[in-house]
């Protein structure tokens, strides 16, 4: 008894430390994601990159987040103090090789470099400390939290790439990023791996072939991160394009969108956990359905009125469908070998993008206006949403 309760502040102290670190690990890379990153498929839109070449762009990211995932592998150690500080390198490169107009393709693998080294480690943080108990809640926590620190990244951005230009941007991103890295070298001792992902082996292409479970993870792990681009790029070019091509309303466009949900998401969170797993899921991929087809219906010549109301309206169901899909995600985690699964979900998405979004590239090439083919994509997307209905949780 004596060495239990010796050994409980020690674990206390331990999680608290944690969560911290999780938090202003999010905290730096959100106010990053947000100052350049979130603007990337627009600038390069902007200055003069077509749907099919910024299609390309995307596949040679898929390609270099799928290679550096099997670096990551044999990067992770019992501390991952290391990938952190690498991930903060591979975002300043990423401006810099903008600023002095290197080749797309080096830019994509750069890009793809740090989108894993980025979500692969807030999965694994974010996973290391939660239950399916309260998974609804903690991923509503962080979002608001991400939401917060994204937006106010988005708005300095906005500002300085409309006004100054992203030399500006890539010099306040040197000094972010290096205030991180010197907080989390004296944090070194804290920033310690799960002991489960410490120990296991890394993750083979055998394994990958081989993945197969009773929830039909691989079906939607191959097609998610498709999903996850057209919202993030494509959708947002066609936000750029809605506001004129101007980074300071898209920011400000975005950051109102945030704020509304924002205050929906506070009371939604506390209810997810308590509420049918199957219903609340299947609710949530009919409202992302409806969500695409709206995105195929969006055009300039509505009234204004009625372009807030569907903009509020796509990004709610959105929102909702993300926040049931990922407590689905993170609860099948828990069960299936936590760390493992996020490894294997991210090579089948990954890969899946780098094909389908090359393919996409030469299909589109021959388009004068393949830009205006979004909407068309979009509708498509609506009917391709219902195969996440296949995600099936232990419980079903």
């Amino acid at each position: 008894m004596a060495v239990v309760l010796a050994e409980c502040p020690f674990s206390v102290v331990c999680m608290i430390n944690a969560t911290k670190n999780f938090y202003l690990f999010l905290g730096f890379h959100s106010f990053l994601l947000g100052l350049f990153p979130f603007f990337l498929p627009v600038y390069l839109y902007k200055n003069g990159a077509g749907l099919d070449e910024i299609s390309w762009f995307i596949a040679v990211t898929g390609i270099a987040f799928s290679l550096t995932l099997f670096s990551l592998d044999f990067l992770r150690g019992k501390s991952y103090l290391l990938p952190l500080l690498i991930s903060f390198v591979l975002e300043i490169c990423l401006l810099a090789l903008l600023v002095v107009g290197a080749p797309l393709w080096l830019v994509g693998i750069i890009n793809g470099a740090y989108n894993c080294l980025y979500w692969t480690l807030q999965r694994i943080l974010f996973l290391s400390g939660g239950t399916e108990e309260n998974s609804g809640k903690r991923f509503g926590d962080f979002q608001i939290y991400i939401l917060i620190v994204l937006k106010m990244g988005i708005l300095c951005g906005s500002l300085l790439l409309e006004n100054v230009g992203i030399v500006s941007v890539c010099m306040l991103s040197v000094a972010i990023a290096c205030t991180g890295c010197i907080f989390f070298i004296k944090q070194r001792a804290h920033l310690n791996f799960p002991q489960s992902l410490v120990l296991q082996q890394p993750v083979n292409v055998m394994e990958l072939l081989r993945f197969k479970d009773n929830c039909r993870s691989r079906q939607v792990f191959i097609f998610d991160g498709v999903f996850l681009y057209l919202e993030s790029y494509f959708w947002v070019i066609s936000l750029f394009l809605m506001v004129g091509e101007s980074f300071v309303r898209l920011g400000g466009l975005v950051i109102l969108l945030a704020l509304i949900l924002g205050v929906i998401f506070y009371v939604i969170k506390n209810m997810i956990d308590n509420i049918d797993k199957q219903k609340v899921y299947r609710v949530g991929v009919i409202l992302y359905m409806l969500s695409w087809g709206f995105r195929g219906l969006f055009n300039t010549e509505l009234s204004s009125i009625l372009q807030v109301a569907m903009l509020l309206v796509i990004a709610f169901c959105t929102s909702f469908f993300r926040l049931t899909f990922n407590k689905r995600f993170f609860d099948l985690a828990k069960r299936s070998g936590e760390n493992r699964y996020i490894f294997v979900k991210s090579h089948y998405s990954q890969f899946f993008i780098a094909v389908v979004f090359a393919i996409f590239g030469c299909c589109v090439i021959n388009f004068d206006d393949n830009v205006g083919f979004l909407q068309t994509i979009y509708f498509g997307a609506a009917g391709c949403s219902i195969f996440y209905l296949l995600y099936r949780s232990y419980d079903t």
